[in-house]
């Protein structure tokens, strides 16, 4: 049984038992208006403001989040997003919002839990963007991919990419760059060396996220397929530069 008599709600659980819960709690209005209730609109308006710039990121990266993430990065990134909006000194509490340069506190941030670049390339990325030059850059140096490229069952190749985000959590339409490698064997012994250039010319009042990633594939006729969905796929948040 489903739906609401009166007071009770009955309902479906995620494992697959039935409950009722009856009507209760404190009405929107009361929240809304009541003194009693300041601190609570006070969170509520913080919330909604990094809720809102994690969803405005992960649409604007949408392209390359598809295969490169897992299914709990929206919560992921919308708990680093509330850490930059409380880390905010300029603002009282309850106005306090995204500043730029907060946005470090992205760095780090891993889009696939069950994979990382560490776990993936064995050697040493170098990755950097130049605000005066507007270049980013990504070299991974010699190096032999059977040697320093974890094998996955069913891959036969990898892909290294640089992403450039601009972003502003108050702006519309800020652009994204990015640059992939060639397909690399990873069955080679054979030195190999990747070297990306994008570049992206940034409003000097945005911050900038540098993305690296590592994606596997499978060539089929001379075609190549991302492999397990991206269950595998490596894409972290490398960088933030802030004006």
């Amino acid at each position: 049984m489903k739906g609401q008599i009166g007071d009770l709600t009955f309902f479906k659980t995620r494992d697959g038992s039935y409950q009722v819960r009856m009507k209760g709690g404190v009405s929107a209005e009361r929240i809304a208006t009541d003194p009693r209730f300041q601190r609570t609109r006070e969170n509520g308006a913080e919330f909604g403001r990094a809720a809102s710039a994690s969803k405005k990121l992960r649409d604007q990266l949408r392209d390359l989040f598809e295969q490169n993430v897992d299914n709990r990065i929206s919560q992921r990134l919308s708990s680093r997003f509330s850490a930059v909006v409380k880390a905010d000194s300029l603002n009282e509490r309850g106005e306090r919002r995204v500043l730029a340069e907060n946005l470090p506190m992205l760095n780090g941030l891993e889009c696939n839990k069950t994979a990382s670049l560490t776990s993936i390339f064995y050697g040493k990325l170098q990755y950097a963007y130049d605000r005066a030059s507007g270049e980013g850059t990504l070299a991974t140096g010699q190096f032999s991919p059977r040697n320093k490229i974890a094998m996955l069952q069913g891959a036969t190749h990898v892909r290294f990419t640089l992403a450039l985000q601009e972003f502003d959590a108050d702006s519309e339409d800020q652009p994204i760059v990015m640059e992939s490698s060639p397909y690399i064997d990873v069955s080679l012994m054979a030195e190999q060396q990747v070297a990306l250039l994008a570049e992206l010319i940034a409003d000097p009042s945005k911050a900038v996220i540098v993305l690296v990633g590592i994606g596997y594939f499978q060539e089929v006729n001379n075609a190549y397929y991302p492999l397990a969905n991206g269950l595998y796929n490596a894409l972290t948040f490398a960088e933030v530069d802030v004006p």
